[in-house]
């Protein structure tokens, strides 16, 4: 068996194929990532923008990167350009490489037609062997080759050699070719290229990767550095009751702006001209407080850059203006930080954060949004109106951006009589773009046959499905129509004659749709003394008929025969479990037992056809959800005229008890929606309590965005007694049933047990 021998590419013509392999492979994906772009979309978008000085300097710092923005365009296209010239040259030059390997065959050695003749081979052999004879003065190569093919073709082993192994002479060695110019391991440069491995796989790798892992092992998985998050826990544990003002100031203590910590902190000499002019502004910065690091001068003047931005401050420094905004573009994580590092408190310590705290946090996100303090008029964040044009809106009994937005065009434009009529585009623009919600609630117990019964001690789902919806609806304010408002007087109405805004009936029973108002207006307040009205929810019907495909699996297995009709013995049981749940829906509630005669209606409903199509259907839809479904978070974009870059809505979800001092409670842990752009439904999960009874609960939905976009729902939850475990019960055989007793074959005797 012949051996392998291995080549390098003397030439170069394999390390090209290999060079153009792997250079196309990188090439086309960058230049489909790197290919400037024109996008003309945003220039249609841009007239729709508002004109404020806010939004109009945000945007004039964006376009001020314009220039680098085309800089990189003409380098990334030179340098994809050049990259195309150097594969059009390998592709050249791999074109033109020429195919030196040609099989062994000896009919072309003798110029013979494939299946010639013994004969013609001999003829042919003579002819060329008189032309190519060494004595004749021929070629000699050129006659062992002739030699060689008449063999070949005419003796019989090498034949059998020829067609097995390409060959007459029998195997030969095995050759491989390496795709590597053989001067890299060559004498001269192998010592060179031994280095350069050395140097990538040895200093420069490992230096990499140690630097990256210096760098991350400090942060945590959200970004903040962990020095940071112990801070934060530090001072959550020693002030749980934590005003606005005192958050501000664990705020500005984080190791983000000090300058040993973050090397994008620059230590100005303006700071100290600049930064005591604007503290005899802020009365409230707290700056003789002795806690260690809050008294450091980083943590000072990052205090002193959110109190100037909270109450708008002009800052006409360059270098300090810069650092304000770096601040502010850092706040909105820390905040989150700061409301994860207070709910692992309040579950994970005995420590007990109250819910105050908890909604002092989610305000810190819209006040940074908006520059306001919450003394300030939410008025203020509409574009052109200032403190000089409030006193006058507010007595046209207007004090909030929906109570603006529910007027009529001719009335709101009397009460905004100051601003001009591109002024007050403007604010038709803002008060479109901001939001307004939707709520629908409903209770669900995963798991169960009944999902909608809550039992004590059960983990219970609420599903929160949002609905936004422009605070001005953008038709009526392009045709200056009059938008309805909604009376708060408005008489009390049935539950199945309540419709939404789109035609659709609220899905829950669970929610008062007596104090169910639109979600831009303000819930009235309760009058104490006054008696209460008994209301019949009809909706509870609908629940209770949709919930009888997810029985009849119950049904089914209770019932021994479901298609046949019901025994007198069947019958006399269904009566005493009709009169077993009216009494104790009477003991509990005291209403009537007609959902109890519904709900047994619809248990013979569901044995009566235990293979519901409906479950099915049910089954095939959860089947086709998405796994794993990526939403992107930029939602609709803020007006924030103040904040340095660009935000986009996002909302915070609380669910609370309110206990019997008053207190409210927190019972699951606070939910973020990020991903609303039209419709959304947000899972908040929590056990129920153990004892039976009636509950209200309080959903908070908070924006993080605007100030007065805040909504505070109240949810009743009824809770009923755990079910009691029925232990499984076995068939009666016939004699057991007859009263005989079953003989055993095997008797209990001392012999058996001895042996």
């Amino acid at each position: 068996m012949g051996r392998a021998e291995f080549e390098y590419d003397e030439v170069g013509n394999t390390f090209y194929y290999v060079m153009l392999a792997f250079y196309s492979l990188i090439l086309i994906p960058c230049t489909y990532f790197f290919f400037p772009h024109d996008k003309q979309v945003e220039e249609k978008v841009d007239e729709r923008l508002c004109q404020c000085e806010g939004d109009v300097d945000k945007r004039r710092r964006k376009a001020a990167i314009q220039p680098w923005r085309k800089t990189k365009k003409v380098v990334s296209f030179v340098v994809l350009a050049v990259a195309w010239v150097v594969l059009a040259f390998l592709v050249q030059k791999v074109a033109s490489i020429e195919n030196t390997h040609v099989e062994y065959d000896p009919y072309s050695i003798l110029e013979l037609d494939h299946g010639a003749s013994t004969a013609q081979i001999k003829k042919a052999y003579r002819d060329m062997s008189k032309k190519f004879h060494p004595d004749k003065g021929g070629d000699a190569i050129q006659f062992d080759r002739v030699a060689k093919a008449y063999q070949a073709l005419t003796d019989d082993a090498s034949r059998e050699n020829w067609e097995k192994y390409g060959n007459p002479d029998g195997p030969t060695a095995t050759q491989f070719g390496i795709a590597l110019p053989k001067w890299l391991v060559s004498k001269e440069y192998g010592v060179w290229v031994l280095a350069f491995y050395g140097f990538i796989f040895m200093i420069l790798l490992p230096t990499g990767v140690g630097y990256w892992w210096y760098n991350s092992i400090k942060y945590n998985v959200d970004k903040v550095l962990l020095d940071t998050t112990q801070l934060f826990g530090y001072f959550t544990r020693k002030t749980p009751r934590m005003e606005i003002h005192r958050a501000i100031m664990v705020l500005g203590g984080a190791f983000e702006f000090n300058k040993e910590y973050n090397n994008e902190i620059i230590l100005r000499e303006a700071d100290d001209v600049e930064l005591p002019r604007l503290m005899k502004h802020l009365p409230l910065l707290g700056e003789n407080k002795k806690e260690r690091p809050l008294c450091l001068p980083y943590s000072i003047k990052a205090r002193i850059m959110l109190h100037a931005h909270l109450s708008r401050q002009v800052i006409e420094h360059e270098d300090i203006l810069f650092d304000q905004r770096y601040f502010l573009s850092r706040t909105h994580r820390l905040i989150e930080e700061m409301l994860s590092i207070a709910q692992q408190i309040n579950y994970y310590t005995s420590t007990k954060i109250p819910i105050e705290t908890i909604d002092n946090l989610i305000k810190l996100f819209p006040m940074m949004v908006q520059a306001l303090w919450p003394k300030n008029s939410v008025l203020l964040q509409l574009p052109h109106i200032n403190d000089y044009n409030i006193n006058y809106i507010r007595r046209q009994k207007v004090n909030s951006c929906s109570d603006l937005a529910k007027l009529d065009n001719e009335k709101r434009r009397q009460v905004l009589n100051s601003l001009t009529d591109a002024q007050y585009r403007d604010v038709i623009i803002v008060l479109t773009s901001m939001p307004r919600l939707h709520i629908e609630t409903a209770f669900e117990v995963p798991g169960e046959d009944d999902a909608h019964e809550i039992t004590a001690g059960c983990f219970v789902t609420l599903k929160v499905k949002l609905t936004r919806l422009s605070l001005l609806d953008p038709a009526a304010a392009d045709d200056d129509k009059l938008m309805k408002p909604c009376d708060e007087n408005d008489e009390e109405v049935p539950a199945e004659k309540v419709e939404d805004e789109e035609g659709e009936t609220p899905a829950t029973p669970n929610v008062d749709v007596k104090n169910k108002k639109k979600a831009w207006e303000k819930q009235p307040q309760k009058k104490k003394g006054g008696a209460k009205k008994k209301t019949t929810n009809k909706g509870a019907k609908k629940v209770v008929a949709s919930a009888v495909a997810s029985t009849a699996a119950a049904a089914a297995a209770e019932s021994e025969t479901p298609a046949t009709p019901d025994t007198p013995k069947d019958a006399e049981k269904k009566k005493e479990r009709r009169e077993k749940r009216e009494e104790e829906s009477a003991d509990e509630s005291g209403g009537s037992a007609s959902e109890d005669e519904d709900k047994d209606s619809a248990d013979e409903a569901s044995c009566a056809s235990p293979n519901d199509e409906s479950d099915e259907d049910d089954w095939v839809a959860e089947t086709k959800k998405p796994v794993l479904e990526a939403k992107s978070y930029e939602t609709h974009p803020v007006h924030c005229p103040f904040y340095p870059g660009e935000k986009f809505e996002w909302w915070w979800l609380t669910l609370s008890f309110s206990e019997k001092k008053g207190q409210r409670r927190l019972i699951a842990p606070v939910t973020s929606c990020k991903t609303l752009v039209k419709e959304q439904t947000v899972e908040i999960r929590f056990p129920a309590p153990e004892t039976k009874g009636s509950y209200m609960l309080q959903l908070g939905v908070q924006s993080d965005s605007y100030i007065d976009c805040n909504y505070a729902i109240d949810i009743k939850m009824e809770v009923k007694p755990a079910k009691e475990v029925v232990l499984p019960k076995y068939e009666d055989t016939e004699d057991e049933a007859e009263g005989e007793p079953i003989e055993s074959s095997d008797e209990y005797t001392e012999e058996s047990d001895d042996e």
